[in-house]
């Protein structure tokens, strides 16, 4: 009841009170909001001399993370003030905590996401207090003093990694320090996703089941060698602070502890620990010293996991297979949190944790009994690490397999913030219908009544998740294509009013694994788990390292029904071998030809160039060109054509629109995609003059090295009267039609306009 639980009224209070002042006071209340000195005075790229101490630091395998607070940083004969910042170095130079230092380069600040559904880099950092980082060849210590606990820590934790790559090898050795030390720097990027994928990604985490067993466990043991409760807790609690020193304090490293405290006061003050008032107390702490983990997903996941635990899990009480029920009450409580932050739900997490939670604690012990007695005693502990790595193999095991299963993730997009609010009312609303079925009624009324509770349960549920769950199909009879800002390169995502999803080139020559990191997460974003037709217009790595990406990351990425390509005469080795590549992995590959077309409903996809009558090298001048027409909106997508291409299909857009004319065509090209990112030598006036675009979108890198869109071209462009957006400044762009109407908006600053 609420006046036996003042002191949770009072936590809950101070985190409404926090989000409040997050949500509508902004940088009015929260300082890590507000631009910094630096921030204001300086831009990326300029050179700065950073003067701060290390308050924490990483290895890595060719350099090192230094993070620094109390810094002051002099630029251009100015001194600033900057609260935290991160340095890498890459030299091997020892520098210590504790230690201050001195370190010149160019200064980086953190970048908010350029796609709808992309990584938010600035916000990520931006939470932790920190703006800006750089890169420097080497580091001067001004001061030699040593924060002793500090470091101390720090060198245990190398040593012990050290063990575990020595006993395990460099692959597992690296996976279980993820698990028992909080070190992910060095885990292999397929498994940590594959863990990610299938639900189980959260045993990378320090989180409550690695505090519990090593705090609760270290505390009984105290506490039986000394008999006291009191000393037996001061142990447990110095023991778990240390550990959680020296692995990082996350968010739920510091939602355990806390959890963890009141436990062990509970059981020192002989008095009964409230899950409630501990959960409330916990959020209360992370809020008021770090107020935008409330964007955070792994905050709402870490204390969604012990809402379930604590709230849903009762309902499951009085029926078998416990650990089932656990999973499904987790998931029932966190299910709106997937959704919002990762767009999808792996469909069979709750079979793989059945196996992997409860290994957990056995994992645990093993490796920790392991990494002691191998210091002493190496084949027994040589033994327990072997146990160890099979464990690892075996969640290797089952995470490929069930990813090998249909439906092994459900993409879903994001849900709007309304749709997880009335997922979390109905759900409080069952909680508290079956909380009055089970206190306000005898045994024999609740055994009549079971089956229409249980009818009105299914019914609740069923509305929450079709509240939730968004409706990726296409909006009806509208056509949607986004320009994705994939860097110096080509991305063009296109949803047909019949919900079929093309994808024209796929590449970056500036953003490493530009499928990986910006065209998946817009796909699942926007819901899209399949693209249907992916085309490409050349050769160039810049308009397809992309596509080669997403086919061989398999069932980790978004899968390729139809890869089309232009006529096989203008092949470089590089389309060559990428069909080969898409014919090894099951996928169909199509060449199309000048004059061939796509119909899909009222959309239509004519392919004008490269045709018999181009006899150029393969290379730029060979892009594919496609014309896309739905209705009365005409869209035209060139790839990199210039020169003699150009002037080829300059005369097969001439044909064409002869050919239209008796169809209704009214001779307005909409949108033009603008060839080889606005290039000096694309897009001449003569083209111009036949195709007279109405607005023209550019993709090209920020301060690209080919000075891309170049000023002749916009010149010749906006000398038509041709209205520009260009990803640099705009982000991604996307058009909307009905085939009568259109509309264009952009996600520049990672806000739609």
């Amino acid at each position: 009841m609420i006046r036996n639980r003042i002191l949770c009224t009072v936590c809950l209070l101070l985190a409404a009170l926090t989000a409040a002042a997050v949500w509508l006071g902004g940088s009015r209340f929260v300082k890590e909001l507000e631009a910094t000195a630096l921030m204001q005075q300086a831009v990326s790229g300029d050179t700065v001399l950073v003067t701060g101490q290390v308050y924490a630091r990483e290895i890595k395998s060719d350099y090192q993370v230094l993070y620094l607070k109390h810094n002051s940083i002099k630029f251009r004969k100015r001194q600033l003030k900057e609260s935290k910042f991160i340095v890498y170095v890459k030299s091997s130079q020892e520098v210590k905590i504790g230690n201050q230092i001195a370190v010149e380069g160019t200064v980086r600040f953190y970048e908010e996401p350029r796609n709808p559904g992309n990584f938010n880099e600035k916000q990520y950092y931006e939470k932790q207090g920190i703006h800006a980082c750089m890169w420097s060849e080497s580091v001067v210590v001004t001061s030699g003093r040593v924060w002793k606990v500090r470091e101390s820590l720090f060198s245990f934790r190398q040593k012990w990694k050290a063990v575990l790559y020595d006993y395990m090898g460099e692959e597992k050795g690296a996976l279980l320090c993820g698990i028992m030390l909080g070190d992910k720097a060095d885990i292999d990027p397929v498994i940590k996703e594959l863990y990610q994928m299938n639900g189980i990604g959260h045993i990378l985490a320090i989180s409550g089941l690695h505090l519990s067993i090593i705090g609760i466990g270290m505390y009984r043991i105290c506490r039986r060698l000394c008999g006291s409760y009191a000393a037996g807790g001061i142990c447990g609690m110095l023991f778990l602070f240390a550990y959680i020193l020296m692995t990082g304090i996350s968010v739920s490293a510091v939602r355990a502890a806390v959890m963890f405290l009141f436990r062990i006061g509970a059981d020192m003050a002989g008095r009964r620990y409230d899950t409630g008032t501990a959960l409330a107390a916990a959020a209360c702490i992370v809020l008021l010293f770090r107020p935008l983990y409330l964007y955070d997903g792994g905050f709402w996941l870490s204390f969604g996991a012990v809402f379930g635990v604590a709230a849903v899990l009762p309902l499951f009480r009085r029926l078998r297979v416990q650990g089932l029920w656990a999973s499904v009450s987790i998931n029932l409580a966190i299910l709106p949190v997937l959704l919002y932050y990762f767009y999808e739900y792996p469909l069979y997490s709750i079979l793989l944790n059945l196996f992997v939670i409860p290994l957990m604690p056995v994992l645990l012990l093993l490796g920790l009994a392991g990494s002691a007695v191998a210091l002493i005693l190496p084949w027994p502990g040589e033994a327990a690490l072997s146990l160890c790595r099979a464990l690892l193999i075996f969640y290797e095991w089952i995470c490929r397999t069930a990813a090998e299963l249909p439906a092994a993730r459900i993409i879903t997009g994001r849900p709007s913030m309304v749709s997880v609010i009335c997922y979390y009312i109905l759900l409080f609303a069952l909680l508290l219908m079956w909380g009055r079925y089970k206190s306000g009624q005898n045994a024999d009324t609740r055994k009549n009544h079971i089956a229409k509770y249980i009818i009105i349960s299914a019914v609740t549920y069923a509305a929450a998740l079709f509240i939730l769950i968004p409706r990726t199909g296409g909006r009806e009879g509208q056509l949607e294509v986004t320009m994705l800002d994939v860097g110096q390169g080509d991305g063009i995502y296109m949803k047909a009013p019949s919900g079929r999803t093309y994808l024209f080139d796929g590449g970056s020559s500036d953003v490493r694994q530009a499928g990986k990191y910006r065209i998946e997460p817009f796909l699942k974003y926007k819901g899209i788990g399949r693209i249907d037709y992916a085309f490409l217009s050349h050769g160039d790595s810049d308009h397809m390292n992309a596509i080669r990406e997403m086919i061989q990351r398999g069932p980790l990425g978004i899968p390729i029904g139809h890869l089309v390509l232009p006529r096989e005469e203008v092949w470089d080795d590089s389309l060559t071998e990428l069909a080969a590549l898409a014919r090894e992995s099951g996928i169909k590959v199509f060449v199309m030809e000048e004059g061939q077309r796509i119909q899909d409903g009222s959309l239509s996809l004519y392919c004008l160039h490269p045709g018999e009558a181009y006899g150029g090298e393969p290379g730029n001048a060979a892009s594919m060109a496609v014309w896309v027409r739905y209705g009365r909106f005409d869209m035209l997508l060139t790839g990199d054509v210039e020169g003699e291409g150009e002037g080829a299909l300059t005369a097969a857009v001439d044909k064409a629109k002869k050919a239209w004319q008796r169809h209704g065509f009214d001779g307005i090209l909409e949108v033009l995609k603008v060839a080889h990112h606005g290039s000096k030598n694309s897009t001449s006036a003569t083209f111009l003059e036949e195709t007279k675009p109405v607005y023209g979108l550019i993709s090209a890198g920020r301060d690209n090295r080919y000075g891309h869109p170049h000023s002749d071209t916009v010149k010749r462009l906006e000398g038509i009267g041709c209205r520009l957006y260009i990803t640099p400044s705009d982000g991604a762009i996307t058009v909307w039609t009905d085939g009568s109407r259109m509309s264009i908006s952009v996600f520049a600053g990672g806000a739609g306009s």
